[in-house]
């Protein structure tokens, strides 16, 4: 597992009660601080006094610490008290109410995760985190409590800390046992959603991180061999002619790897043991490296275009995990058109004319707005098996990044639909930014050539995540379909290149939520 924590407990305790008993067992026990707001009387930082908070500093006069270390729990501060005989505790600043009223979740994931680098141990033996305060503090000051995007959140602050890639020349953190505690149970399937989010998002920045030499057609499809689970059906199509009579715009983009990585089509089916309510088509951007064809990217943006399959990468670690959770009620079905965006004597050219899957006649203005080529046909396929909704992981464009930065630009055919897919991401904590689609949108994307429907860049400069979301639901046969595009071209790598694992959570969310309310 490439985050190296090797057991998860997760305590029924109040630690509060029993810490004498247990401040020998820990290398570092983690302790979430808050600050009270401030009131009109009193503009002082003050901090939320716990019940754990109040137990330590019965046994150690940690207030008196605090004053002195000048640590008063604001947002990403953190503070180490180390014992030679005991446990060394991490105090996690979290803020106030205001600081982290919007996205919660996400940002209690993220002050964590700054306080865990503080910790330089390589390997820790026992760990342990301090869930109660949070409830106590979330209680005390009515906002409302949820358990699993809470300890969803919690736990990826760990899985980050952990996290290494495949390639990396030493293990730089592990931790034997994580224990949370918490004075009420966990109900087994939040803690079991919980895992499944760390394994797809590791998964996910295993395959997107791995080396653009080492990385082919044959590391999307291995990895879809490998789901190794009786509910999912695994077919593989590699058969060119095949390809180029059934997907055009796909064996476009493909044309110039042929000789060298031919193009897969992968298709991945979750059926559950229930009645089918739903039937769901997730389709990920599987471009294994893009640059640009012949309107060559410059060099400086040719670099992370190994991680232009992220969503491929992504809807495979999905639909990994739903057949792990056994969701219900849900058909739900992974494609991905797999190639890389080369160039070789055959590679496509600007100004050709190629009809799509759908019928459509396509323009093609620009050899570097190849992914909504590969998508185009893809969910034109996906809405003749009768998917009823689709959702699209693409790191699409740069309009993207520009317009909503390192977030997901949620885009929809449906804004009636749109809001379940917002509640589903901000209930787990995935920043994200809608940008509608406008009847402007797909009358840009129309070709002035009397030989084509559309065209794939768009005939303005402007809006181009919504034109080239457009161009893709062009594919299907009714804008009344249902169908949710997340542009992640901002978020897919950090500032450091690394994967992030973004959308995956929020995803596995809303499909969750889906099957609840499908009962």
């Amino acid at each position: 597992m490439p985050y190296r924590i090797q057991k998860f407990v997760f305590e029924k305790s109040n630690i509060s009660l029993d810490w004498e008993n247990q401040a020998k067992e820990w290398d570092y026990f983690v302790v979430p601080v808050f600050e009270k707001p401030k009131s009109e009387s009193n503009d002082k930082s003050e901090i939320f006094s716990s019940s754990f908070l109040e137990k330590l500093n019965g046994i150690y006069k940690i207030f008196e610490v605090f004053s002195k270390e000048e640590f008063q729990g604001k947002y990403g501060s953190s503070f180490l008290f180390p014992s030679a005989k005991e446990t060394s505790i991490l105090f996690v600043g979290l803020g106030t109410i205001k600081e982290i009223l919007y996205n919660p979740e996400h940002k209690i994931s993220r002050a964590i995760l700054k306080a865990l680098q503080t910790i330089k141990k390589k390997k820790i033996s026992k760990m342990g985190f301090d869930f109660e305060s949070i409830k106590e503090f979330y209680k005390t000051f009515e906002i409302s409590f949820h358990l699993r995007s809470l300890l969803t959140n919690i736990l990826i602050a760990f899985e980050e800390y952990t996290y290494h890639s495949l390639e990396a020349k030493e293990i730089s953190k592990e931790i034997e046992e994580l224990k949370i505690f918490l004075d009420e149970d966990i109900p087994e399937e939040i803690q079991r959603f919980s895992l499944s989010v760390l394994r797809a998002r590791a998964n996910t920045k295993d395959l997107v991180n791995m080396p653009s030499n080492t990385k082919t057609t044959l590391t999307l499809v291995e990895k879809a061999k490998s789901l190794n689970n009786h509910q999912l059906k695994i077919d593989i199509i590699d058969d060119v002619e095949w390809i180029k009579t059934n997907m055009p715009c796909f064996y476009m983009v493909a044309k110039g790897s042929l000789a060298s990585d031919p193009p897969k089509w992968i298709r991945v089916e979750y059926t559950p043991k229930t009645e089918i309510k739903h039937r769901i088509a997730l389709l990920g951007k599987s471009i294994i490296f893009d640059t640009g064809g012949y309107q060559v990217k410059p060099d400086n943006y040719m670099n992370t275009m190994k991680a232009d399959m992220t969503g491929g990468a992504s809807v495979l670690s999905i639909i990994e995990e739903v057949a792990n959770l056994q969701i219900p009620y849900l058909k739900i079905t992974a494609y991905c058109p797999v190639t890389a965006n080369k160039i070789d004597s055959d590679a496509m050219l600007p100004d050709s004319i190629v009809t799509s899957h759908s019928g459509k006649r396509v323009e093609i203005r620009h050899t570097d707005a190849e992914g909504r080529l590969t998508l185009i046909d893809a969910i034109s396929i996906a809405e003749k098996e009768e998917n009823d909704i689709f959702i699209i992981i693409a790191t699409l464009t740069g309009s993207a990044a520009r317009a909503v930065g390192p977030r997901i630009a949620l885009m929809s055919t449906r804004r009636d639909k749109r809001k379940d897919f917002e509640q589903a991401l901000e209930e787990i904590g995935e920043p994200y930014q809608s940008l509608e689609i406008e009847d402007d949108d797909y009358e840009d994307i129309k070709s002035k050539l009397d030989g084509a429907d559309i065209n794939n860049i768009g005939n303005e400069k402007y809006r181009g995540a919504q034109t080239a979301a457009s161009f893709i639901f062009s594919g299907l046969s009714s804008r009344e379909k249902v169908c949710f595009h997340l542009d992640i071209a901002g978020g897919d790598v950090d500032k450091e290149e690394k994967a992030t694992g973004i959308a995956i959570k929020g995803v596995l969310n809303y499909l969750w939520n889906l099957a609840q309310s499908s009962h």
